[in-house]
């Protein structure tokens, strides 16, 4: 997909980083697209750095990532946006009597204000809930990242969460584009955690249900068609891939002593559902299973086992 993102700062690099590596095609759009500062977040994705309305041209998605106070003259430059889709990636920031805070609220919202000024866009309020450290790859945490999206386009939105989700968060339909005016304050909360309250820069919010207690899968190989290095070789590769999915606790390999074709796979879950619902649905399970796809004839048997709560270790 070609992705039109307006601006080129902190937050429209992130973002193109991250969409770049999910396979998006990235333009942006920036009032002065020879100045130099532009130049890193364009050599980072191989992108186009162009004026605003040359990079939307074409776009089949456009996301607004520049400060609250260049809004109106971004969505100026954009020309008419009707009929297209508009990420929404601001916060109506101001600066009070308390400090930085929200420049609207209540009654209305940044977004609802952005759809004012672009009638006729399937606008969506989303990427405005966390610093764009986590927003380049929303990866190595316990849990995905939550994403909310809020839009009145019910047609749209399944692409709007799309793209989202392509960033590695768990993308959340929040409803209507109204919720925006609950969600711009939730961003204040990640904001004030980090700004104020010594929270990293790469912290995040998850979304978690509860999926029951840990378990712990057995799979049995017996070898007859491949080597033992193919097969150790094979779950190098596939290891990654578990390690990089937040339902794996950890996995451990072990040989037979007595019979060297014979292995016993060993992957602590979060739960079962972790397993069958989370892992297999999700970016990780595919990698995985085509590292290591030739090996599964040679499974004897594969179980999930949950703790009795006796054991012992020295």
């Amino acid at each position: 997909m070609r992705i039109a993102i307006i601006g080129a700062g902190n937050v429209g690099g992130a973002l193109g980083k991250g969409w770049a590596r999910a396979g998006h095609s990235i333009v942006y759009g920036v009032p002065d697209p020879a100045a130099p500062k532009h130049a890193a977040a364009a050599q980072a994705v191989a992108a186009t750095v162009t004026d605003v309305a040359g990079a939307v041209t074409g776009a089949e998605a456009i996301v607004l990532a520049v400060p609250w106070d260049a809004v109106p003259a971004a969505l100026a430059a954009a020309g008419d946006l009707s009929g297209r889709l508009v990420i929404d990636a601001t916060n109506p920031l101001a600066m009070g009597p308390g400090g930085l805070g929200l420049a609207l609220g209540f009654s209305t919202s940044g977004a609802e204000e952005v759809e004012r000024l672009a009638p006729g866009a399937a606008v969506f309020k989303a990427m405005n809930q966390v610093g764009f450290s986590v927003m380049a790859a929303a990866t190595g945490y316990p849990a995905r990242p939550v994403m909310f999206v809020a839009g009145d386009d019910a047609g749209r939105k399944p692409q709007a969460l799309g793209l989202v989700a392509d960033l590695g968060f768990e993308a959340m339909d929040a409803g209507p584009l109204k919720q925006a005016r609950l969600l711009e304050p939730y961003a204040m909360l990640w904001i004030d955690q980090a700004v104020n309250r010594g929270a990293p820069l790469d912290n995040a919010f998850a979304f978690m249900r509860h999926q029951g207690e840990p378990a712990v899968e057995y799979v049995r190989y017996v070898l007859t068609a491949h080597s033992v290095d193919d097969f150790l070789k094979a779950y190098e590769e596939a290891g990654r891939h578990l390690a990089a999915a937040p339902e794996c606790l950890g996995y451990e390999i072990t040989q037979c002593e007595d019979e060297a074709a014979s292995f016993i796979l060993r992957i602590r879950w979060a739960s079962v559902a972790a397993h069958m619902e989370g892992f297999r649905r999700g970016p990780h399970f595919p990698p995985f299973l085509a590292a290591i796809r030739d090996f599964i004839p040679e499974i004897a048997e594969m179980r999930h086992y949950r703790q009795t709560g006796l054991a012992w270790s020295r």
